[in-house]
């Protein structure tokens, strides 16, 4: 019987677990999916693409189409070229039946980038084995999907979606390209990284501006350590600075903010840091408590291994602490506030990775104040040996009350993404609104060329709802739907009662 809990009790078996309750986590995700159509911008930017599409079938004509959305946008609109191009692309362009696939992607991009960097960290810098990486990267990423501002912002509305979450994830990637290209110089890799930078460089400046930080601080390292590569370092970063200016004084961005109300940069500083306290206010929650308990056992084996000091602990949190603040800067220098929760979802995601950056660091410290104690019961294989393990046992139960005590006061168990999912699936809400939209869309085709009135949805998944049409007939959602399915007008009547 001892043995048998002794096998229970290793990192291996606790990471595959782990594992095991991301994937169990992800189905109501992904299944909720064929409920999931597009709405508004996606229609806008697509529909050119999509008309085309429908008359020639020809994917070279398609992509010429989207070139020159970008290019009227960049005149007229915004500057973030990349964005506008796969905005151009979305899955109904090509079929109203691939909608569904654009959780994948974007889920897929967020597992897919850091994962990436988890094992490129892992290769390079902090030696993880491969259970403790299978085990960081399965708590990070449900923490992560888990509890998002909006899961319909966050994957499932396309425009949305990728613009924030997709580049977050292809960022990630970058990052991973990055920690790989200082330690090896390897051509290819730079090669990738330059490909990368000329994507999230038309992203969105959020993820954009972490970019430059980073490659930035890789070029400052390099050239401090007179390590080779620095030269190519310098230039990755100039290069993804030319494509933000590239974006960022695009005539369109001129005439987007000319009715904005914009922040001076010091005060867009200040707001940002006082709005830091008030995200780590909201997010260190007892589950944030439970997963640190978690990727405790992962991280301390990885800490015994390395020679590396961890004598700065204080400076090093306060200047995670920035660069999770830096995420804020962009929206409130040029909206004046936190942004739709798309941009928040990003904000969120960055919380998670510097967060626990800042907790693997503090336990390095912990860990060198105190080395001799943790080095006492040492047990390979074992997530600890017997005193440290009954003392992490009390503090994992400690853990695990008061994430109960605060998930139930503050209703987070409720919010989790898959949880919401679960209950549009099971109380038909998803299925209702995908009976309304396939409604309207027969209507569509009643009516032929002619005007439709449509009434407000009356069902709206929480998961997947990301927002209607307007009331108003010349505005650019609706004319583009009334394009799309060759109406002469379209627009919602609000007066009629959603309930």
């Amino acid at each position: 019987m001892k043995k048998m809990l002794e096998k229970l009790y290793t990192r291996k078996s606790l990471a595959l677990s782990c594992l095991i309750l991301l994937i169990i986590s992800l189905f109501p995700l992904f299944c909720i999916s064929r409920y999931n159509h597009p709405t508004g911008d996606d229609i806008y930017y697509s529909v050119d693409t999509h008309l085309i599409w429908e008359a020639t079938h020809s994917i070279p004509q398609v992509i010429y189409s989207a070139l020159q959305g970008v290019l009227y946008d960049y005149q007229t609109w915004q500057g973030t070229y990349a964005a506008m191009f796969f905005m151009r692309l979305q899955p109904t362009a090509f079929s109203e039946k691939l909608y569904f696939i654009s959780p994948f992607l974007v889920i897929g991009l967020l597992l897919w980038g850091n994962g990436y960097l988890l094992r490129q960290v892992s290769r390079y810098i902090i030696p993880f084995g491969r259970y403790e990486q299978i085990g960081l990267w399965s708590v990070l990423m449900f923490l992560s999907l888990q509890w998002v501002i909006s899961p319909a912002e966050a994957f499932y509305w396309f425009n949305g979606s990728m613009y924030y979450s997709g580049f977050y994830g292809l960022t990630m990637l970058l990052f991973g390209l990055v920690c790989k290209y200082v330690n090896t110089r390897d051509r290819f890799v730079l090669v990738k990284i330059f490909f990368l930078e000329f994507l999230i460089g038309g992203s969105n400046y959020l993820t954009l501006l972490w970019a430059m930080l980073v490659l930035l601080l890789a070029a400052a390292y390099l050239w401090f350590k007179r390590k080779p590569g620095r030269v190519s370092m310098t230039c990755a970063a100039a290069f993804l600075i030319i494509c933000f200016i590239g974006s960022a004084m695009a005539p369109g961005n001129m005439v987007r903010q000319a009715t904005a109300v914009k922040m001076t940069v010091l005060k867009t500083i200040l707001f940002s840091l006082r709005q830091g306290t008030s995200y780590l206010a909201a997010w260190l929650n007892g589950w944030w408590l439970a997963g640190a308990m978690v990727l405790l056992i992962f991280i301390l084996p990885a800490i015994r291994k390395m020679s590396f000091r961890f004598q700065y602990p204080f400076l090093v949190i306060g200047f995670l602490y920035g660069m999770f603040c830096t995420l804020s800067c962009p929206t409130f220098y040029a909206q004046s506030n936190t942004g739709p929760a798309r941009a928040v979802n990003i904000i969120y995601y960055g919380f998670i990775l510097t967060s626990y950056i800042a907790f693997f660091y503090l336990a390095g410290w912990i860990y060198r104040k105190f080395q001799t104690v943790f080095s006492m019961n040492d047990c390979g294989n074992r997530i600890q040996g017997p005193v440290i393990h009954s003392t992490y046992g009390y503090l994992l139960i400690l853990a695990i009350v008061l994430q109960l005590c605060i998930g139930f006061n503050d209703d987070t168990v409720k919010q989790a993404s898959s949880i919401r999912a679960l209950a549009d699936l099971v109380s038909g809400t998803a299925a209702a609104y995908d009976r309304e939209y396939y409604d309207r869309l027969k209507l569509f085709e009643s009516v032929g060329e002619g005007d439709v009135i449509l009434p407000p949805y009356q069902y709206r998944p929480q998961t997947i709802y990301a927002g209607d049409y307007g009331q108003d007939p010349t505005q650019g959602s609706n004319q583009a739907l009334a394009e799309w399915y060759g109406l002469r007008s379209v627009f919602v009547d609000y007066s009629v009662s959603s309930e």
